[in-house]
């Protein structure tokens, strides 16, 4: 016993002594209009996919500026230096798009050019812009400091997914998609916008029925991203469903794995052109009005037996799939930990018996 005590504890401090070895912290003081003419030189870099989700409304933005007129401590930022020396912002987004805005540098002409509200303590900022903003104001902005945390990682993707995951302590909480939409800009993009592309499918929209909420979140691009990584990868994964998607779009965008994108994009929309004929929400089970138990189980049937779905009696379908969803077996498969890949594969399984047994 003491010697497996130990064994682990030997191995714990290699681990530890690896990981630290990844990463070095370093730390400055920054003034803000340092920080935007870095923004303006490309030395700063705020993805296009991560300033999506830029949603402080005006209110907690002019809190903000406040805050800065007034000299009230901030909390730091963190960039992730890459190895050309520019900096990728990681955590801090909701106040650095802020000040991008009020001084109308932001690269997002719809969130830009913010005007103020009244603030709790200075009311007549209430209607002002920079434009209007007294002088000797918006230089004590431009002048105010910011704490700059920047990291260098020397580990690819499993280091700069747990930074972006870690340090994203802001008030706007990213998706697991929205992480991978920032991670994966230095590899090929082509697969990243080609999931994005098939996401914004007005026929895939149609039978998805997702929330405004989710929607903001990118979840139609990680269903589209689940679907490839099922299809193609399998429920093989060891941790969860959501590191093996991370995986699968690691491979694929490295070029590691092979990926038709002509033939994929192909099943994919007739796939779609198929459940859109239903005319029902085939993926709502028992209260929810989407179910990914029932995505994961008819998207990957529907693509392993596209030529005999095809051929189907649509109603005859329809009233398979709704004997699917009252299945006591297949239920319970879809509770508690219903994307452990042994309930993944269980409802797979179970939906092709429903839907092709004679």
């Amino acid at each position: 016993m003491l010697d497996d005590i130990k064994l682990v504890q030997k191995e714990l401090e290699k681990q530890v002594s690896d990981s630290r070895k990844e990463i070095r912290a370093d730390r400055m003081d920054m003034s803000f209009g340092e920080i935007m003419n870095m923004y303006d030189e490309g030395e700063l870099v705020i993805s296009p996919e991560f300033q999506r989700v830029f949603r402080w409304k005006e209110d907690a933005q002019t809190k903000f500026i406040e805050s800065l007129l007034l000299g009230i401590p901030i909390p730091p930022i963190f960039v992730a230096e890459t190895g050309e020396n520019v900096w990728e912002l990681v955590d801090g987004l909701q106040r650095i798009s802020t000040v991008l805005s009020f001084f109308g540098k932001l690269k997002d002409n719809e969130k830009n050019n913010l005007i103020l509200e009244a603030a709790p303590i200075l009311s007549q900022l209430d209607g002002l812009t920079v434009d209007t903003l007294p002088l000797n104001f918006k230089l004590l902005l431009k002048r105010a400091v910011c704490r700059v945390e920047v990291i260098r990682y020397d580990s690819e993707f499993d280091m700069r997914y747990e930074l972006f995951n870690r340090l994203n302590t802001g008030g706007v909480k990213l998706s697991e998609q929205e992480i991978r939409n920032c991670i994966f800009r230095p590899y090929d993009n082509k697969f990243n916008k080609f999931i994005q592309d098939l996401s914004e499918e007005r026929i895939f929209r149609n039978i998805i029925h997702i929330r405004k909420e989710d929607e903001d979140q990118m979840y139609a691009q990680e269903l589209v991203l689940r679907y490839f990584t099922l299809k193609n990868h399998g429920a093989t994964f060891e941790v969860n469903i959501q590191k093996h998607m991370d995986e699968y779009m690691l491979k694929v965008s490295k070029g590691e794995v092979r990926f038709d994108y002509e033939k994929e994009e192909k099943l994919f929309k007739e796939i779609c052109a198929e459940l859109d004929k239903l005319n029902v929400n085939i993926f709502k089970l028992s209260t929810l009005n989407f179910s990914t138990s029932m995505y994961d189980a008819i998207m990957i049937n529907f693509a392993r037996n596209f030529g005999m779905i095809k051929n189907m009696d649509k109603l005859e379908l329809v009233d398979r799939i709704n004997k699917l969803k009252s299945d006591k077996e297949f239920r319970k498969n879809t509770g508690a930990a219903s994307s452990s890949k042994y309930r993944i594969n269980n409802k797979i399984e179970i939906a092709e018996t429903f839907l092709f047994s004679e």
